[in-house]
């Protein structure tokens, strides 16, 4: 590996005192939230007695108003009061030493009074971490990491998130990415209308959030661009090699170091690491469907994952194949485009009414959220609240329930599946053909749910659009044919269909005793890690992205990324302090773990709906992305390495 300058930086949460502009103040308070706002007063002037004084006449409501989330309401007189000794409490002569982080006690009546319900104190932990009052990184560990470095393959959320954990700890650290630009998903999908379908006041690291998003759900060049600037703040950038393949890893058990070899501009170039961190995800080649004749269509067709921006769909007949998330945003956004568009769907899913319209984040809670001390993170641990565990009961089966009830798995899973029936009603209850053709046969969340941007269901039901449910049987150069005889003639395909699910497949990686992980997880068919990461056999390898560790009811990738990177640098502390060279999960321990999931994925929804076509399952019906606990119970699970479950390897004991 190429020697790389060792960036040593705590991240710093401490909040500055803040004396926003008097009038600018006066201006948007009226457009805050009221449950932040209280807990932003109490941490900036300490008095914990406000929470007695207008937490009881605090009460949350529906979302309204074009509001994301359910909004606190507070009676005029509390809310002007509440206002009036914000401004005071940021006059220049207010208080300048603020609560940074309120103890477990206190945080526990704060975070109830914003949740609007009682909170169980075993979220406390998880959800300041998220809001980012403590930082989601270890500290550097009492043992010097020495000269010990770390290869990180690919730079996507994940990637930098790892990197920055590394760096926080001391570690050495350099980034492999094929790609001639950083930000993974988003710099591979540019497709009209692509978004991230997590809540933008949530969808970012902890210990970086950003005040500036445009929208509600931010667009996928947003999202690039805040990854860029925090590549940039924190130093990520120089220990970045781009276009940079890995073709192929090997364990030398000799050296307890990994062998890298990868292709960059046409040479083949090896570089060693200790340790290899992956944050390639596990969607990354473009999949295409088994249909024959694709190559002799004389239009243009492209797949979303490969966007053409040089084509131009205005007054095209255009075929767009497939149904999932993507389709749906790229339907949304090209429909007024086009002459006439086609949808071929395989398998309808459930579609949740979009009540924001555009999304666009009000001007005045944009200020808040950059200019009130605490106010971001308040609104964060709100966000989080809402779209983590208290969704979880959606996905686990009430037997009696199931039974009695087709399309619904339990009453919390009924109330999901009634709202989105309700858009399906009012989208295309005037077509009862058209209607049967979009409500999906199985519970809700059987696979992954899809938010409408605004225009989906409403570009299907008008003239300028059409719904093919038929297989396809072949691509001929007017077309599509499908089964039941049809023809549609199109001057555009585009393939909507996804990404073929590879979990480390395309690397011949090679551990030690030459096993090699593609035979172990069935060319990753089949894949199989303790916690989701590491694998027996292969010594200081660490997933991210890998089976079993994906949520399945909430929360958002961020989530996974910051508690698997916070667990990869434990481990690796937990060498270091050991004086060991290469750490590696026990045959027992993974196979126990293994078994864990398989009694606690029974059960669950992705157990239960076989009939959803879904990647969640892999060909042999095993379900192989999500795990079936909690967001706490994961979190708990990767605060810290237990040494009983690994072999701690030095330099003296790698031969034997």
């Amino acid at each position: 590996m190429t020697s790389t300058t060792r960036s040593h930086r705590l991240i710093d949460l401490h909040v500055p005192p803040g004396r926003p502009d008097r009038a600018e103040l006066e201006k948007h308070l009226s457009g805050g939230d009221p449950a932040p706002l209280l807990m932003a007063l109490v941490q900036i002037t300490g008095d914990v007695s406000l929470l007695d004084q207008f937490g009881p006449p605090l009460t949350l409501e529906p979302r309204t108003g074009g509001r994301l989330l359910p909004v606190g309401r507070l009676p005029e007189e509390d809310r002007a009061e509440l206002h009036r000794l914000l401004i005071e409490a940021l006059a220049e002569d207010g208080p300048t030493d603020y609560v940074q982080v309120p103890d477990d006690e206190l945080f526990l009546r704060m975070i109830s009074l914003v949740a609007g319900t009682e909170v169980d104190p075993e979220f406390v932990g998880v959800v300041k971490e998220q809001a980012g009052f403590v930082p989601s990184t270890p500290a550097p560990d009492e043992a010097a990491v020495g000269d010990f470095t770390v290869a990180i393959l690919g730079a996507g959320m994940s990637g930098i998130g790892a990197a920055i954990a590394l760096a926080d700890a001391g570690f050495s650290y350099e980034i492999f990415e094929r790609g001639d630009d950083i930000g993974g998903t988003w710099r591979i999908n540019t497709y009209p209308g692509v978004a991230v379908d997590t809540p933008s006041v949530y969808y970012s690291f902890s210990y970086e959030l950003e005040a500036g998003w445009s929208r509600c759900y931010p667009l996928g060049g947003e999202y690039q661009d805040y990854l860029r600037r925090v590549v940039d703040k924190y130093g990520v950038g120089q220990h970045i090699r781009f276009n940079t393949e890995i073709t192929s890893m090997a364990w030398d058990d000799e050296a307890q170091e990994w062998i890298i070899t990868t292709t960059q501009g046409g040479r083949t170039v090896t570089s060693r690491a200790h340790a290899v961190i992956t944050a390639a995800g596990f969607l990354n080649r473009p999949k295409y469907p088994d249909v024959p004749g694709r190559d002799t269509f004389a239009g243009v067709s492209m797949h979303t994952a490969l966007w053409d921006h040089t084509v131009d769909l205005a007054g095209k007949r255009v075929g767009v194949i497939g149904a999932g998330a993507t389709s749906v945003q790229v339907v949304d956004a090209v429909i007024g485009e086009v002459e006439h568009l086609t949808l071929f769907q395989r398998q309808p899913h459930w579609i949740q009414p979009n009540h924001l319209g555009k999304g666009i984040v009000p001007d005045s809670e944009r200020w808040l959220l950059a200019n009130l001390p605490f106010y971001d993170r308040w609104s964060r641990a709100k966000a989080y609240w809402f779209i983590s565990d208290t969704n979880y009961p959606v996905i686990r089966v009430d037997q009696k329930w199931a039974a009695e009830h087709e399309r619904s798995i339990s009453p919390a899973n009924e109330v999901f599946m009634q709202r989105c029936m309700a858009h399906l009603q009012a989208s295309f209850g005037h077509d009862p053909d058209l209607l049967a053709e979009m409500t999906p046969d199985f519970p809700v969340f059987g696979k992954r749910i899809v938010r409408d941007p605004g225009g989906y269901y409403a570009a299907l039901a008008s003239d300028r659009a059409d719904v093919v449910t038929s297989p396809l049987t072949e691509v001929i150069p007017e077309g599509i044919r499908t089964a039941d005889g049809d023809l549609v003639e199109l001057d555009v395909i585009i393939y909507a269909t996804g990404f073929t699910l590879d979990f480390l497949s395309p690397i011949d990686i090679t551990g030690r005793g030459g096993v090699r992980l593609a035979d172990q997880w069935a060319q990753g068919e089949d894949p199989r890690a303790y916690l989701g990461g590491t694998v027996p056999g292969f010594p200081n390898l660490f997933v991210t992205s890998g089976p079993n560790s994906s949520n399945g009811h909430g929360g958002g990738h961020n989530f996974l990324t910051e508690i698997v990177a916070h667990y990869i640098v434990r481990c690796l502390q937990l060498a270091v302090a050991s004086g060991a060279r290469s750490i590696e999960v026990t045959q027992e321990a993974h196979d126990a773990f293994l078994q864990e999931i398989e009694t606690q994925t029974v059960g669950s929804i992705w157990d239960h709906a076989r009939g959803a076509h879904t990647y969640y399952r892999n060909t042999t019906g095993r379900v192989i992305l999500p795990n079936p606990w909690r967001m706490v119970d994961y979190w708990r699970l990767l605060r810290s390495p237990e040494p009983s479950k690994f072999v701690l390897r030095r330099d003296e004991e790698s031969s034997r």
